[in-house]
């Protein structure tokens, strides 16, 4: 009897806990592939839930012939022009130049995100400028209508030291009067970073 226990090991019998782990091993070994695959769906920011509809963009334009209203304002000491602009959504986009600077403000139903001081910033050099007159909007077509979450657009600056200008993508989450910048991207990516970054503040 004393060697009964052993001789039942090397014969394969396994206890129930070992059955239970030998299962587990299997279970995860049939499925090699897929698990890994999951885990990184998952893990995925700003992933889409199934039936979900797919982000698109859409495009706008800040040139003065598509203003709604325009007001030169080049007698005042800073100089510069206010422009309103349709956009989608019911949003308006508020262009507003002065002190050799431009920056775009939000609207929505007559209420207005100021964006000044956060689009300064993320700009990031001197005289901040709107670069050229392309806005894109990025969101989902719902029921046939167009909703938006974001927009994205292109921003100058300059650099005292060596004299060049660069520019970045900005990226404003748009929130009705709490739209907000929510960051900047430049470099080879930028543009598919930028769209992730929009996507990102997609309502779930």
């Amino acid at each position: 009897h004393g060697d009964r226990a052993p001789r039942l090991q090397r014969r394969g019998v396994v206890t129930d806990a070992n059955r239970s782990t030998d299962m587990g091993l299997r279970t995860i070994a049939g499925w090699p592939a897929i698990i890994p695959l999951l885990l990184l769906t998952w893990m995925m920011p700003g992933r889409m839930c199934a039936g979900e509809p797919r982000p698109i963009s859409k495009y706008s334009s800040t040139a003065r012939a598509k203003a709604v209203s325009y007001k030169d304002e080049s007698d005042v000491p800073a100089g510069g022009f206010r422009a309103l602009f349709a956009g989608f959504g019911g949003y308006q986009l508020e262009l507003l130049s002065g002190d050799d600077r431009s920056w775009i403000n939000i609207r929505f139903g007559g209420n207005t995100a100021d964006l000044y001081a956060a689009t300064m910033e993320a700009a990031g050099g001197t005289f901040p400028n709107k670069a050229n007159d392309v806005v894109e909007w990025r969101g989902v077509e719902e029921k046939g209508r167009f909703v938006p979450y974001a927009i994205i657009y292109r921003m100058q600056a300059g650099n005292e030291e060596t004299r060049k200008t660069h520019t970045r993508l900005i990226v404003v989450k748009l929130d009705r009067e709490r739209s907000a910048l929510i960051g900047h991207v430049s470099g080879a990516d930028e543009d598919a970073e930028a769209k992730r970054m929009a996507d990102r503040a997609r309502p779930h």
